[in-house]
């Protein structure tokens, strides 16, 4: 019996070591005594709302509640939570003008207020100061409401708090950056790209190709930039505006920066935004007019056989920028496939200055309004610099709304579904790659073995290129890279067709990239664990498809794939890689609806077409019941195309079982080939 007690006061005491740790930060205000007159979110009563948003850096925060005046005496902000609990701590975080908290009240369950707290204590010489009012003992009543008042006069100059927190326990409060290193606690090196790339003019903005083959980036003040040296306002010294420059990385070492020259450079400021998976489509900011003058706004380029196309202006709908004390400043990010643009601009709809939004191409070749991704990440700070990864679903992005060391730092986070609502609590990316200076510009290919960043520390001149070897905590997913040439199915010559990955099970999404008309080839960039059928599009042409199986890939890879256009012409046999059957049954898989929608469409828009359509089965089992087996799947495949418009006598049927093989049945592989469905075209 005497071990029974004792095991249950361990177990209450530990249950209560754990409640007391808990912090219940205010999710309400009831009341404040002045704020900012501005709509904008920065500064207002609701910044003391949830955690604390400086962190153990002090400093003045737009996220934070200020009042209205400097030196103005008594003010005072009244907060509630999502909880009613006895408490022994009140937390304030004065993150500027600290020394001026001058009382605390604490409302009982029906409102009454009892004074907890009166501040004696000399002000402190730092900037900010985190207070943790502990009492003697928990409070006899359930606290409904925390108020915090200041005495601005304690301290000249703007006051202000960033949270009010309140606690069981009488532990000290320690604020604490969330980094993503500490999940990979090995030290990450910072590595000069070398003269290749830096210079001592300004290297700005990289932008690595998802190969990791290509490095685009921003050159300020070069003597080889376009133009003549400008002043950009009144008193500036004349400098070279920004070019984009590039360079290649050929056996591991990148070579000597080029610039890319006219049309993407011309007198004016340029600079690169994203670059598509095949690096032929870049995304670049402002709008080219064709008299060689520059427009707000953000534009494209196509690579082809004669280079770099005139840009052409990108449309971006209800777009409705506020305009801010030096005009617009946005930033844009292009996904890979080119159809999700993430966004860094400041709108009406902002929860202070500039904010992460998210844009997707229309079939109209327009953009869809910004969406404001939401509090999970934006702030009322400045959130800049994005970039999304080739996963489709890792941001990097900076700010100074979220604990860091200083001015800007870098963080990532991952999106949770498909509402571009819900994300990871961002991650700062820790001190070997955040400084107390300005962080930003974190670009990583699709391999995620290195970033890419600017930086002027150690650097040969003004802003650097640095890249470092990141660890699992900060790689954005895995991905694979599938590419490949379109060949003639006869000739096997290279031919100029556009390629799509669909995924074949689950959402059904489908990746679409052109090709390059110098050499026919296609480069993708798919995400793992699903499965996709490879095919291309070309008029008079049939795509024989290819199954690509990334369902239980676990790495990132490269992956060589040629695709075959077959001449749809009387006699031509087509293999259909992607149907699939159960076991020993007749029906479809539903993975292979997109392939059988596929001949729908080539027979609509073909209406003389007639087909044979042929089933097959490896030697496993009776040869008799196979023959039956491959009949009734090539049934089941007409029915599919009756049903979807395509009359009967359009297509015979044919079960040969096992008769036809392809290969040897030795290996499972051989007897895979050897199950199959092919049609023949007997009329076009």
């Amino acid at each position: 019996m005497k071990r029974a007690i004792g095991l249950v006061v361990v177990l209450f005491f530990w249950g209560f070591s754990l409640q007391a740790q808990r912090i219940y930060w205010a999710s309400k205000v009831i009341q404040v005594s002045s704020e900012t007159a501005s709509n904008d979110p920065a500064y207002r009563a609701v910044q003391v709302l949830g955690k604390p948003n400086t962190g153990p850096y002090a400093g003045s925060s737009k996220a934070a509640w200020q009042p209205a005046q400097p030196d103005s005496g008594e003010e005072f902000v009244k907060v509630a939570f999502d909880t009613l609990t006895r408490i022994r701590q009140v937390i304030v975080v004065e993150n500027f003008g600290a020394g001026c908290v001058h009382q605390v009240w604490a409302s009982d369950e029906k409102g009454a207020e009892k004074l907890i707290f009166s501040n004696t204590e000399a002000v402190p010489a730092t900037e900010g100061k985190i207070w943790s009012i502990k009492l003697p003992a928990l409070t006899p009543y359930r606290v409904s409401a925390i108020r915090v008042v200041l005495n601005t006069a304690r301290r000249p100059g703007m006051n202000q708090i960033d949270a009010i927190g309140i606690s069981l326990g009488a532990e000290s409060y320690q604020p604490v950056i969330k980094l993503a290193a500490s999940r990979s606690p090995q030290k990450l090196v910072k590595e000069n790209l070398g003269p290749a790339i830096n210079s001592a003019a300004k290297e700005l903005n990289p932008i690595i190709a998802p190969d990791g083959k290509t490095l685009f980036f921003t050159r300020w003040n070069h003597p080889d930039n376009m133009g003549d040296p400008m002043s950009d306002f009144p008193g500036a010294p004349a400098m070279k505006r920004q070019d984009i420059w590039f360079s290649q990385n050929l056996n591991g070492v990148w070579q000597p920066a080029q610039n890319i020259g006219a049309p993407l450079n011309n007198k004016d400021h340029n600079a690169i935004c994203s670059i598509s998976a095949d690096s032929r489509t870049a995304l670049l900011l402002n709008q080219y007019m064709p008299n060689g003058e520059m427009q707000f706004g953000i534009s494209s380029s196509y690579k082809g056989k004669a280079g770099w196309s005139f840009p052409k202006p990108v449309i971006i709908e209800k777009l409705d920028l506020v305009r801010d004390e030096n005009g617009y400043f946005t930033e844009y990010s292009l996904s890979p496939d080119k159809r999700t643009m993430l966004m860094a601009i400041h709108r009406s709809d902002s929860r202070g200055s500039r904010d992460l939004y998210i844009s997707f191409l229309q079939k109209n070749g327009q953009w869809s309004p910004p969406r404001n991704l939401g509090p999970d990440i934006n702030t009322a700070e400045e959130e800049g610099s994005p970039f999304l990864a080739a996963d489709g679903k890792t941001i990097y992005f900076s700010t100074r709304g979220w604990p860091g060391y200083g001015d800007q730092d870098i963080f990532v986070s991952r999106r949770l579904d498909d509402s571009w609502q819900r994300w990871s609590e961002p991650e700062n990316l820790g001190p070997d790659i955040n400084t107390p200076g300005w962080d930003g510009y974190f670009t990583v290919p699709a391999s995620g073995d290195y970033a890419y960043l600017c930086s002027d520390q150690n650097s040969l001149g003004g802003e650097d290129i640095f890249r470092i070897r990141i660890n699992e905590a900060i790689k954005p997913e895995p991905v694979v890279i599938v590419s490949g040439t379109v060949l003639h199915a006869y000739t096997l010559k290279p031919m100029t067709a556009d390629v799509i990955a669909q995924v074949l099970e689950g959402k059904k999404d489908s990746i679409q990239t052109e090709f390059n008309p110098e050499t026919g080839e296609y480069k993708l960039i798919l995400p793992l664990k699903k499965l996709y059928g490879l095919n291309s599009s070309k008029q008079g042409f049939y795509a024989q498809s290819e199954e690509l199986d990334l369902r239980n890939e676990k790495r990132y890879r490269e992956v060589r794939k040629n695709l075959l256009l077959v001449p749809m012409e009387k006699g031509t046999r087509i293999v259909m890689n992607t149907v699939y059957f159960e076991q020993s049954q007749p029906e479809v898989d539903s993975a292979s609806f997109a392939e059988l929608r596929r001949l729908v469409q080539v027979m609509k828009e073909n209406p003389n077409m007639q087909i044979m359509m042929e089933g097959h089965t490896d030697n496993q089992g009776d040869f008799n019941a196979n023959l039956v087996l491959s009949q009734q799947r090539v049934e089941h495949i007409k029915s599919f195309l009756v049903f979807k418009g395509i009359a009967e006598d359009r297509i015979i049927c044919k079960g040969y079982g096992s008769s036809r093989p392809i290969t040897n049945n030795y290996s499972e592989e051989n007897r895979r080939k050897n199950r199959r469905v092919e049609f023949t075209i007997l009329r076009k």
